[in-house]
């Protein structure tokens, strides 16, 4: 599990950082969705993973589940990634890209 945290408490991540976030991530992660799109020109962005108001998950083909959520008061994320082979050279791959995902994220949207 990783987390990036606010550092003073007036300080919070915004929505927009956050939405940016989402659709980064699940262009680049999830695989596609194998069921026909109903909007045959939204095909390519039908994927496979579950967002919620404040979160995204994915299960990956090398059966790893990534959780990426905001937590309530938009002052930390979190995010963690399962596997039951944390030696798995790949699995420390997805960690280190998705932290690089956030991170580029976060300099571009957050003061």
């Amino acid at each position: 599990c990783w987390q990036i945290s606010t550092t003073s408490i007036n300080q919070s991540f915004s929505p927009r950082f956050f939405h940016v976030l989402v659709s980064r991530i699940a262009d680049e992660y999830p695989l596609p969705a194998s069921e026909t799109c109903l909007i045959p020109d939204l095909q390519p962005y039908n994927r496979r993973c579950t967002v919620w108001s404040r979160g995204i998950s994915w299960r990956s083909e090398e059966g790893f589940t990534t959780v990426i959520e905001m937590k309530e008061d938009f002052r930390c994320l979190l995010c963690a990634v399962s596997t039951y082979d944390k030696n798995d050279v790949n699995y420390s791959k997805l960690v280190l890209s998705v932290i690089n995902v956030i991170s580029v994220a976060c300099d571009e949207f957050c003061p």
